[in-house]
C-alpha cells in the first residue's frame, strides 16, 4: 500500500522529518561557544622600560698613601664635606727634611764645583787659542766641565726627588666631595699604598644600567631611548627619587660577553642624599599616542610567531598574525596586525579552530 495512500502514515512520517531537523539544529547551537571579545581601540599610554641599576659617585677617588711614614695629622673627619685643595692628612717629613738638607748641600757643592770647572775652560780655552797649550789641555778642561755640570744636574735630580716626597706627606683633597671612613688614627705607622679614606663627588650621581642588544635596538626603533624620555630612580626601600634623570651614553660598543651594551642616567643630588655604591632600579617612560593595546590573554603563540582570533560581523573567527612592540602589565602593545574598532577573541583562544563560528559576549 502506498504512504500517499494512508494519511496517517503520511503525517507520521512528516512529523519524524521536523523532529530530526530541530535535534540537529539545537545540536549545532549547542556545539557554538560563547566566548568573550575585545574591541580595539587606539589609546594613548605611557611606555615603561625597567632596568637594574648601579649608582656612582660624580667622581668617587681612594686616597692612597704615597710615602711611608707616621700619621703625623688628621685634619677632616668621617662624613665630612670638604673642598677641593683642602689639607686632609700630614704625614710626619722629619727624616725628608734631614734627607732635603743634605741634598741641598750636596747640590751647592756641585754649583760650586760647576763654577771652579768653568773658569777653568775659559782659562783653558783663551791660552788655546794663544798657542800657550796643547788641544789636549783643552779637552781635559771641557771634560771637568762637563763632568761638574752632571754632577749639578744629578745634585738637582736628588733634592727634587726629596722636595716630591715632602709633598706627597701633605695630603690634599682632589676636588670638592665628602669623607668616607678613615681607617688609620693619628700615630699610626702608614705604609706605602695604605688606603687613608675615599672622597666622593656626590652632588651628581651615574645610575648605571645594562640593556640587552636586542632590547637595545628594539628601543632605538621604538625611540623609547631618547633624553627626552622621562627616568625616574626607584631607590632600595622603594622610594621614587624626586629628581629627574638624564640619559647618558656610557659605552660605545657592545659588551660581546654579556650581549650588551651600558647607559648610564645622571641625576642631581644637592643634598648629598643619594650615596655612592647604592643600587636602585631605572623606570624609563615614554608617551605613545594612538597606540593599539590588547590583553595578553587574547595573544597565543605558533612557531614564534604571535596571533589572535579576530572576529567578523557573523561571529566567524579568523587566525590573524599580530606583531608585538612592547608588553605593559598585562597586556601588549601592537606594531601592526590590527586596527582600530576590531572584534577580537578576547580570552578562551585554546578551544577555538580557524573559521569556527561563536557567540559574542
Amino acid at each position: 500500500m502506498s504512504i500517499y495512500k494512508n494519511p496517517f502514515l503520511l503525517c507520521t512520517l512528516a512529523l519524524f522529518v521536523l523532529v530530526s531537523c530541530g535535534d540537529k539544529n539545537k545540536k549545532n547551537s549547542d556545539n557554538i561557544k560563547t566566548v568573550p571579545v575585545y574591541k580595539v581601540t587606539l589609546k594613548d599610554t605611557i611606555v615603561s622600560s625597567k632596568f637594574v641599576a648601579d649608582v656612582h659617585a660624580k667622581n668617587n677617588v681612594e686616597i692612597h698613601v704615597r710615602i711611608p711614614g707616621l700619621l703625623d695629622k688628621v685634619y677632616v673627619s668621617e662624613g665630612q664635606k670638604v673642598k677641593k685643595g683642602q689639607i686632609l692628612f700630614k704625614i710626619s717629613d722629619v727624616e725628608l727634611q734631614i734627607q732635603l738638607l743634605k741634598a741641598e748641600a750636596v747640590y751647592k757643592n756641585a754649583k760650586a764645583d760647576l763654577r771652579i770647572a768653568t773658569v777653568e775652560l775659559e782659562q783653558a780655552q783663551t791660552l788655546f787659542n794663544k798657542k800657550v797649550i796643547a788641544d789636549k789641555e783643552l779637552e781635559l778642561s771641557k771634560a771637568k766641565y762637563e763632568a761638574a755640570s752632571a754632577k749639578v744636574a744629578h745634585a738637582a735630580a736628588e733634592k727634587k726627588a726629596i722636595d716630591q716626597q715632602i709633598s706627597f706627606t701633605t695630603i690634599r683633597a682632589p676636588f670638592d666631595g665628602t669623607i668616607d671612613r678613615i681607617p688609620f688614627k693619628e700615630g699610626s705607622l702608614v705604609e706605602n699604598g695604605s688606603l687613608l679614606t675615599t672622597v666622593s663627588q656626590l652632588d651628581d650621581v651615574y645610575a648605571y644600567f645594562s640593556i640587552p642588544e636586542n632590547t637595545y635596538f628594539q628601543m632605538m626603533e621604538d625611540k623609547t631611548l631618547n633624553t627626552q624620555g622621562d627616568i625616574k630612580l626607584v631607590l632600595p626601600n622603594g622610594q621614587v627619587y624626586d629628581q629627574k634623570g638624564e640619559l647618558r651614553t656610557a659605552d660605545g660598543e657592545i659588551d660581546r660577553q654579556t650581549g650588551s651594551i651600558q647607559y648610564k642616567a645622571k641625576f642631581h643630588n644637592p643634598q648629598g642624599f643619594i650615596k655612592h655604591g647604592t643600587s636602585g632600579k631605572l623606570i624609563i617612560s615614554e608617551p605613545k599616542t594612538n597606540a593599539i593595546l590588547i590583553p595578553q590573554k587574547a595573544v597565543f603563540s605558533i612557531q614564534d610567531k604571535q596571533y589572535v582570533f579576530r572576529v567578523n560581523k557573523d561571529g566567524v573567527v579568523k587566525m590573524t598574525n599580530v606583531t608585538v612592540e612592547t608588553t605593559l602589565d598585562d597586556v601588549y602593545i601592537l606594531n601592526d596586525g590590527l586596527k582600530n574598532d576590531d572584534l577580537i577573541v578576547q580570552e578562551g583562544t585554546q578551544s577555538l579552530r580557524d573559521g569556527d563560528k561563536i557567540n559574542m559576549k
